[in-house]
Formats: structure tokens, C-alpha cells, sequence
């Protein structure tokens, strides 16, 4: 299974560069592929509104093609957006503009079926929020959630992620549940593809 991680955080050091190395570490353990954009290394640009791209893919020149052809070529993607302010910093709030609005829906929406997961990293307040705006995005372009029961928000307060033990316990479960999903979904196909032979 090839994982596609979305970084939001600008920080080379912070929380999110911990919680990809556990993610690397976990996706090791699995026999997973991890494929991690820090979008802050990226050229992203902020929608112009024109609504052109309600036809075809928006025509603002950055590094979203080459993102969303990453994204498509994976069997699941994280989205790990940072808090800022109460909401999903900047970089991340334009990717999910650009990429759901300008790119995907023209192009009915390539995402479909694939799993995906969220870990919201901050410090104490707006994670559901962040997490709620991503789920619905997720949603939006058809993908299939996979969760942990509880979701992996990371508080920043708490010092580090090895403190964070109920986050950790969600992360590892989520990257088992999708994994797990990835798994049964491939195998209904095949079977699928078998029975209409």
C-alpha cells in the first residue's frame, strides 16, 4: 500500500516532523510506502476565483499538478494539517481550495475510493474544527474515511508527541485501520473483477 502524507506544518523541527517519524517507523512495521509532501517546500498558490475551472483543471501555474498526481497515485492519503489562529494554517487552507475546487471537481473527483485519514497538530484549542473541515473535504471527493475510534489530535502543550500517549494510540490504530481497509476494499474488487469474467 503506497500512503501519500500531506505536511501542513512550516517547521523543519516542530511536532509534525516527530509524528513522520513515527508514521515512517509505522509504515515500515506494515511493509507500507510512505510518499511525504511538506507542502511549505512547495509552490502553492491561492485561488483567484475566476471559476473557470468549473470545466477544466484550474490554470494557475504552481506545484498542484504535480501534487495531485502524487496523491493519485497512492491507495491512501494522511492529511496533517497544523492549527493557526483556530483553523488549518494558510498553506493547507489554499491547497484544499485549489485542489478541491480548482482541480478535482473538474475532473470528477480522481480521488474516489481511496482511504484516507486526518492528524490535526496544534497546541490546545480547534482541533475538531480542523478535523471536521478535512472529513468534509474528504467526503467531498468521494474518498473512504478510515478511523481509530478516536481521532489523532496532537496537543502541542503537552511538551512532545512521546507524551501524547492517547494520540499516539490513535495514530498507530488509524495506520492499522487503513491499511486494513486498503486490504478489504482490494480484495471485494477481486473478487468483483472474478465474478464478472
Amino acid at each position: 500500500m503506497k500512503v501519500c502524507v500531506l505536511v501542513g506544518s512550516s517547521r523543519k523541527n516542530g511536532l509534525s516532523s516527530q509524528i513522520c517519524c513515527i508514521l515512517k517507523h509505522r509504515f515500515r512495521l506494515k511493509g507500507l510506502f510512505g510518499n511525504f509532501i511538506h507542502l511549505a517546500d512547495r509552490h502553492i498558490e491561492y485561488c483567484d476565483a475566476d471559476n473557470h475551472c468549473q470545466l477544466s483543471p484550474c490554470g494557475v501555474p504552481d506545484d498542484l499538478p504535480s501534487i495531485l498526481s502524487d496523491m493519485q497515485a497512492a491507495d491512501g492519503i494522511i492529511y496533517m494539517p497544523v492549527m493557526h489562529a483556530f483553523g488549518t494554517n494558510s498553506k493547507f487552507q489554499a491547497f484544499l481550495e485549489r485542489a478541491g475546487y480548482g482541480y478535482l471537481r473538474p475532473l470528477d473527483r480522481p480521488l474516489k475510493d481511496k482511504v484516507a485519514s486526518i492528524v490535526v497538530v496544534g497546541r490546545r484549542y480547534g482541533h475538531t474544527a480542523v478535523y471536521s473541515q478535512i472529513m468534509l473535504n474528504i467526503m467531498l471527493n468521494k474518498m473512504i474515511m478510515a478511523g481509530s475510534g478516536f481521532p489523532p489530535l496532537f496537543l502541542g502543550a503537552l511538551g512532545g508527541v512521546q507524551d501524547d500517549f492517547e494520540a499516539l494510540e490513535a495514530l498507530e490504530q488509524t495506520i492499522d485501520r487503513m491499511h486494513d481497509v486498503h486490504q478489504r476494499f482490494r480484495g471485494a474488487n477481486k473478487s468483483l473483477s472474478s465474478t464478472e469474467l
